[in-house]
């Protein structure tokens, strides 16, 4: 009985190190740089009369990184986005959740803390609330190919006049995970 009692023990006390061993070399900070290409689309709202001023779709081109931690199949972190739109240029700031799949998919989602831009016509943009999500096929080596949609409302003023700003962004994006 003593003996059954030993080996007991020492099984789980083994598998409690293998389970922390694993852990510990799954676990570590993840820095994640990426470049892409997307459309984005913008609707312009008055705030005053409630009408739709215009709508409009153009080009974006974008770049940024995430830095986080990843632990066995999950990260999170913060995400940091410069996106350039015709004529104007926009900083977005985001915590973002992911999920790599063992079939060499990952999914993230993320919420965006801060967003700003500037563009030539003197308009300010000021956040209001947004969203993405992402998925990314990480078959290549070192290599991450992204698909993300993202969502972002601002609030713009120009020459006077307020105006809501909804937007959408569909962004493909290359990366290049590293997990230290």
């Amino acid at each position: 009985m003593k003996n059954l009692m030993n080996l007991k023990s020492t099984l789980i006390l083994s598998v409690l190190a293998i389970f922390i061993g694993v852990q510990s070399a799954q676990a570590g900070i993840l820095i994640d740089p990426y470049v892409g290409a997307g459309s984005h689309v913008s609707a312009f709202d008055a705030v005053s009369s409630g009408s739709s001023v215009s709508d409009s779709s153009n080009s974006a081109s974008v770049f940024g990184a995430r830095l986080g931690y990843s632990f066995l199949l999950l990260s999170a972190g913060i995400d940091y986005q410069k996106m350039t739109v015709d004529d104007t240029e926009l900083t977005n700031t985001s915590l973002f959740v992911g999920f790599d799949l063992p079939i060499l998919v990952r999914a993230w989602a993320e919420y965006f803390l801060a967003a700003d831009g500037d563009s030539d016509f003197n308009s300010a943009y000021k956040f209001k609330d947004g969203y993405g999500v992402g998925i990314g096929f990480t078959g290549l080596p070192f290599v991450s190919l992204n698909l993300e949609i993202q969502n972002i409302n601002y609030e713009s003023e120009l020459s006077g006049a307020v105006y809501d700003n909804a937007t959408a962004a569909t962004i493909f994006s290359v990366s290049f995970p590293i997990n230290l």
